[in-house]
């Protein structure tokens, strides 16, 4: 009886939990996608390296979606059980809430040890994913974007023309390149010949010269100086868009042991590392939201109402919201020193984790939480007016 009753339950919430997880997701990812398709529309970047980058990067978002998920999915759930009396029915046959919140417990643990995952090893591969195929990106733009006896603008700052491209290999003949990158040295350069190189480590796309000229002219000075050279190295850079996508991934998606180094470093420098740490305990304590989640989600979800289905969207926003709200006060308390970095992550999980506790004891003694009571007085008020506003409509 209970492993079926628990089989049942577990069925009720999975299919919702996947299909949260995804419009989350898509919702956290839309800026992303957007910056990605302008490189499809304006950079002829393939559809297939569009992916791999949201494949990469998606670790980073999933962190925040899989509780989330959790959450609208065991409000959902258990809403739909209580409003069918389905959990009546199970107390009837001598089936407590605790009993009840056991495969709920399995669930959110499972959903814990998927975040904590992907914080500890999913964040590392997606960043180095990512990197990866930017650089690829970068490097086979290159390639094609170089045609002979034409002045290629591809790269930002440069303009590149080539008298012969041999079919035959990459060495190219006949460059002249006028590099304006610097306002204040405009170089013009003259080689023989020269081919496309990258540097996987650092990730670059260097065009490598042979047999020229360097004339550079400093415009405020008036100087002008000319430089021969038997090989020189050309840096180039990746496409502005590239540039922006790269740049607000670095920002906010560091691993947990680059967090560490960059605390090591400056630490040897003496400078304040209260960000950094800030930033490590949060990753340390968000997967445990899963399983706060869990025990707020099952009280909440049984609550009796009239407000229908939408009464579990609702609630589970407004709990998501509480929740953010509180992590980046606390945050912003201890980046401004007036809480220790522990408590900057931890604070709002001891907060709702102790709440869910309380909530559920409440709940399996059927005793009311007078504050959820005017909660869903308020809800139904609302949906009330805006039916009443629609008919009069």
């Amino acid at each position: 009886m209970k492993k079926t009753t628990y089989l049942y339950i577990l069925k009720e919430i999975l299919p919702i939990f996947f299909i949260g997880l995804m419009i989350f997701t898509v919702i956290l990812l839309m800026d992303k996608i957007l910056k990605l398709i302008e490189l499809i529309v304006t950079k002829g970047v393939s559809p297939t390296s569009i992916l791999m980058l949201l494949f990469y990067i998606s670790p980073s978002f999933l962190v925040f979606t899989i509780p989330m998920a959790v959450l609208l999915a065991i409000l959902l759930a258990f809403g739909r059980l209580s409003g069918d009396s389905e959990i009546t029915a199970f107390k009837a046959s001598g089936l407590s809430l605790y009993q009840l919140f056991f495969p709920v417990s399995i669930f959110s643990i499972g959903a814990y040890f998927l975040t904590a995952f992907l914080v500890f090893y999913g964040l590392p591969w997606g960043n180095i994913g990512f990197k990866s195929t930017l650089y690829l990106i970068a490097q086979s733009r290159a390639d094609i974007e170089i045609k002979e006896r034409v002045f290629n603008d591809t790269f930002d700052g440069l303009v590149v023309y080539v008298d012969k491209v041999p079919i035959q290999g990459k060495r190219m003949e006949g460059i002249l390149i006028h590099d304006e990158r610097d306002k204040e040295k405009l170089n013009t350069i003259f080689a023989k010949e020269g081919f496309l190189t990258g540097d996987p480590r650092s990730q670059e796309v260097i065009l490598r010269l042979f047999s020229g000229e360097i004339h550079r002219f400093e415009p405020k000075t008036g100087t002008y100086q000319k430089v021969q050279f038997s090989v020189y190295d050309l840096k180039l850079e990746m496409s502005r868009a590239l540039i922006a996508v790269d740049r607000k991934l670095r920002e906010h998606e560091m691993s947990i042991d680059d967090l560490k180094g960059k605390i090591e470093k400056k630490e040897g420098l003496g400078e304040d590392v209260t960000p950094q740490r800030v930033e490590l305990h949060k990753r340390y304590a968000i997967p445990f939201v899963c399983i706060i989640f869990g025990f707020i989600g099952v009280p909440l979800g049984i609550q009796p109402r009239r407000s229908g289905r939408s009464y579990g969207f609702i609630l589970s926003i407004i709990i998501l919201l509480a929740y953010y709200i509180s992590l980046s006060a606390s945050e912003i308390l201890a980046l401004r020193h007036l809480l220790p970095p522990f408590w900057a992550g931890w604070a709002p999980n001891f907060l709702f984790g102790g709440l869910g506790i309380y909530l559920l004891i409440k709940a399996a003694k059927e005793s009311p939480f007078k504050p959820l009571v005017w909660l869903n007085q308020a809800i139904d008020s609302v949906q009330r007016k805006w039916r009443g506003s629609l008919d009069d409509a």
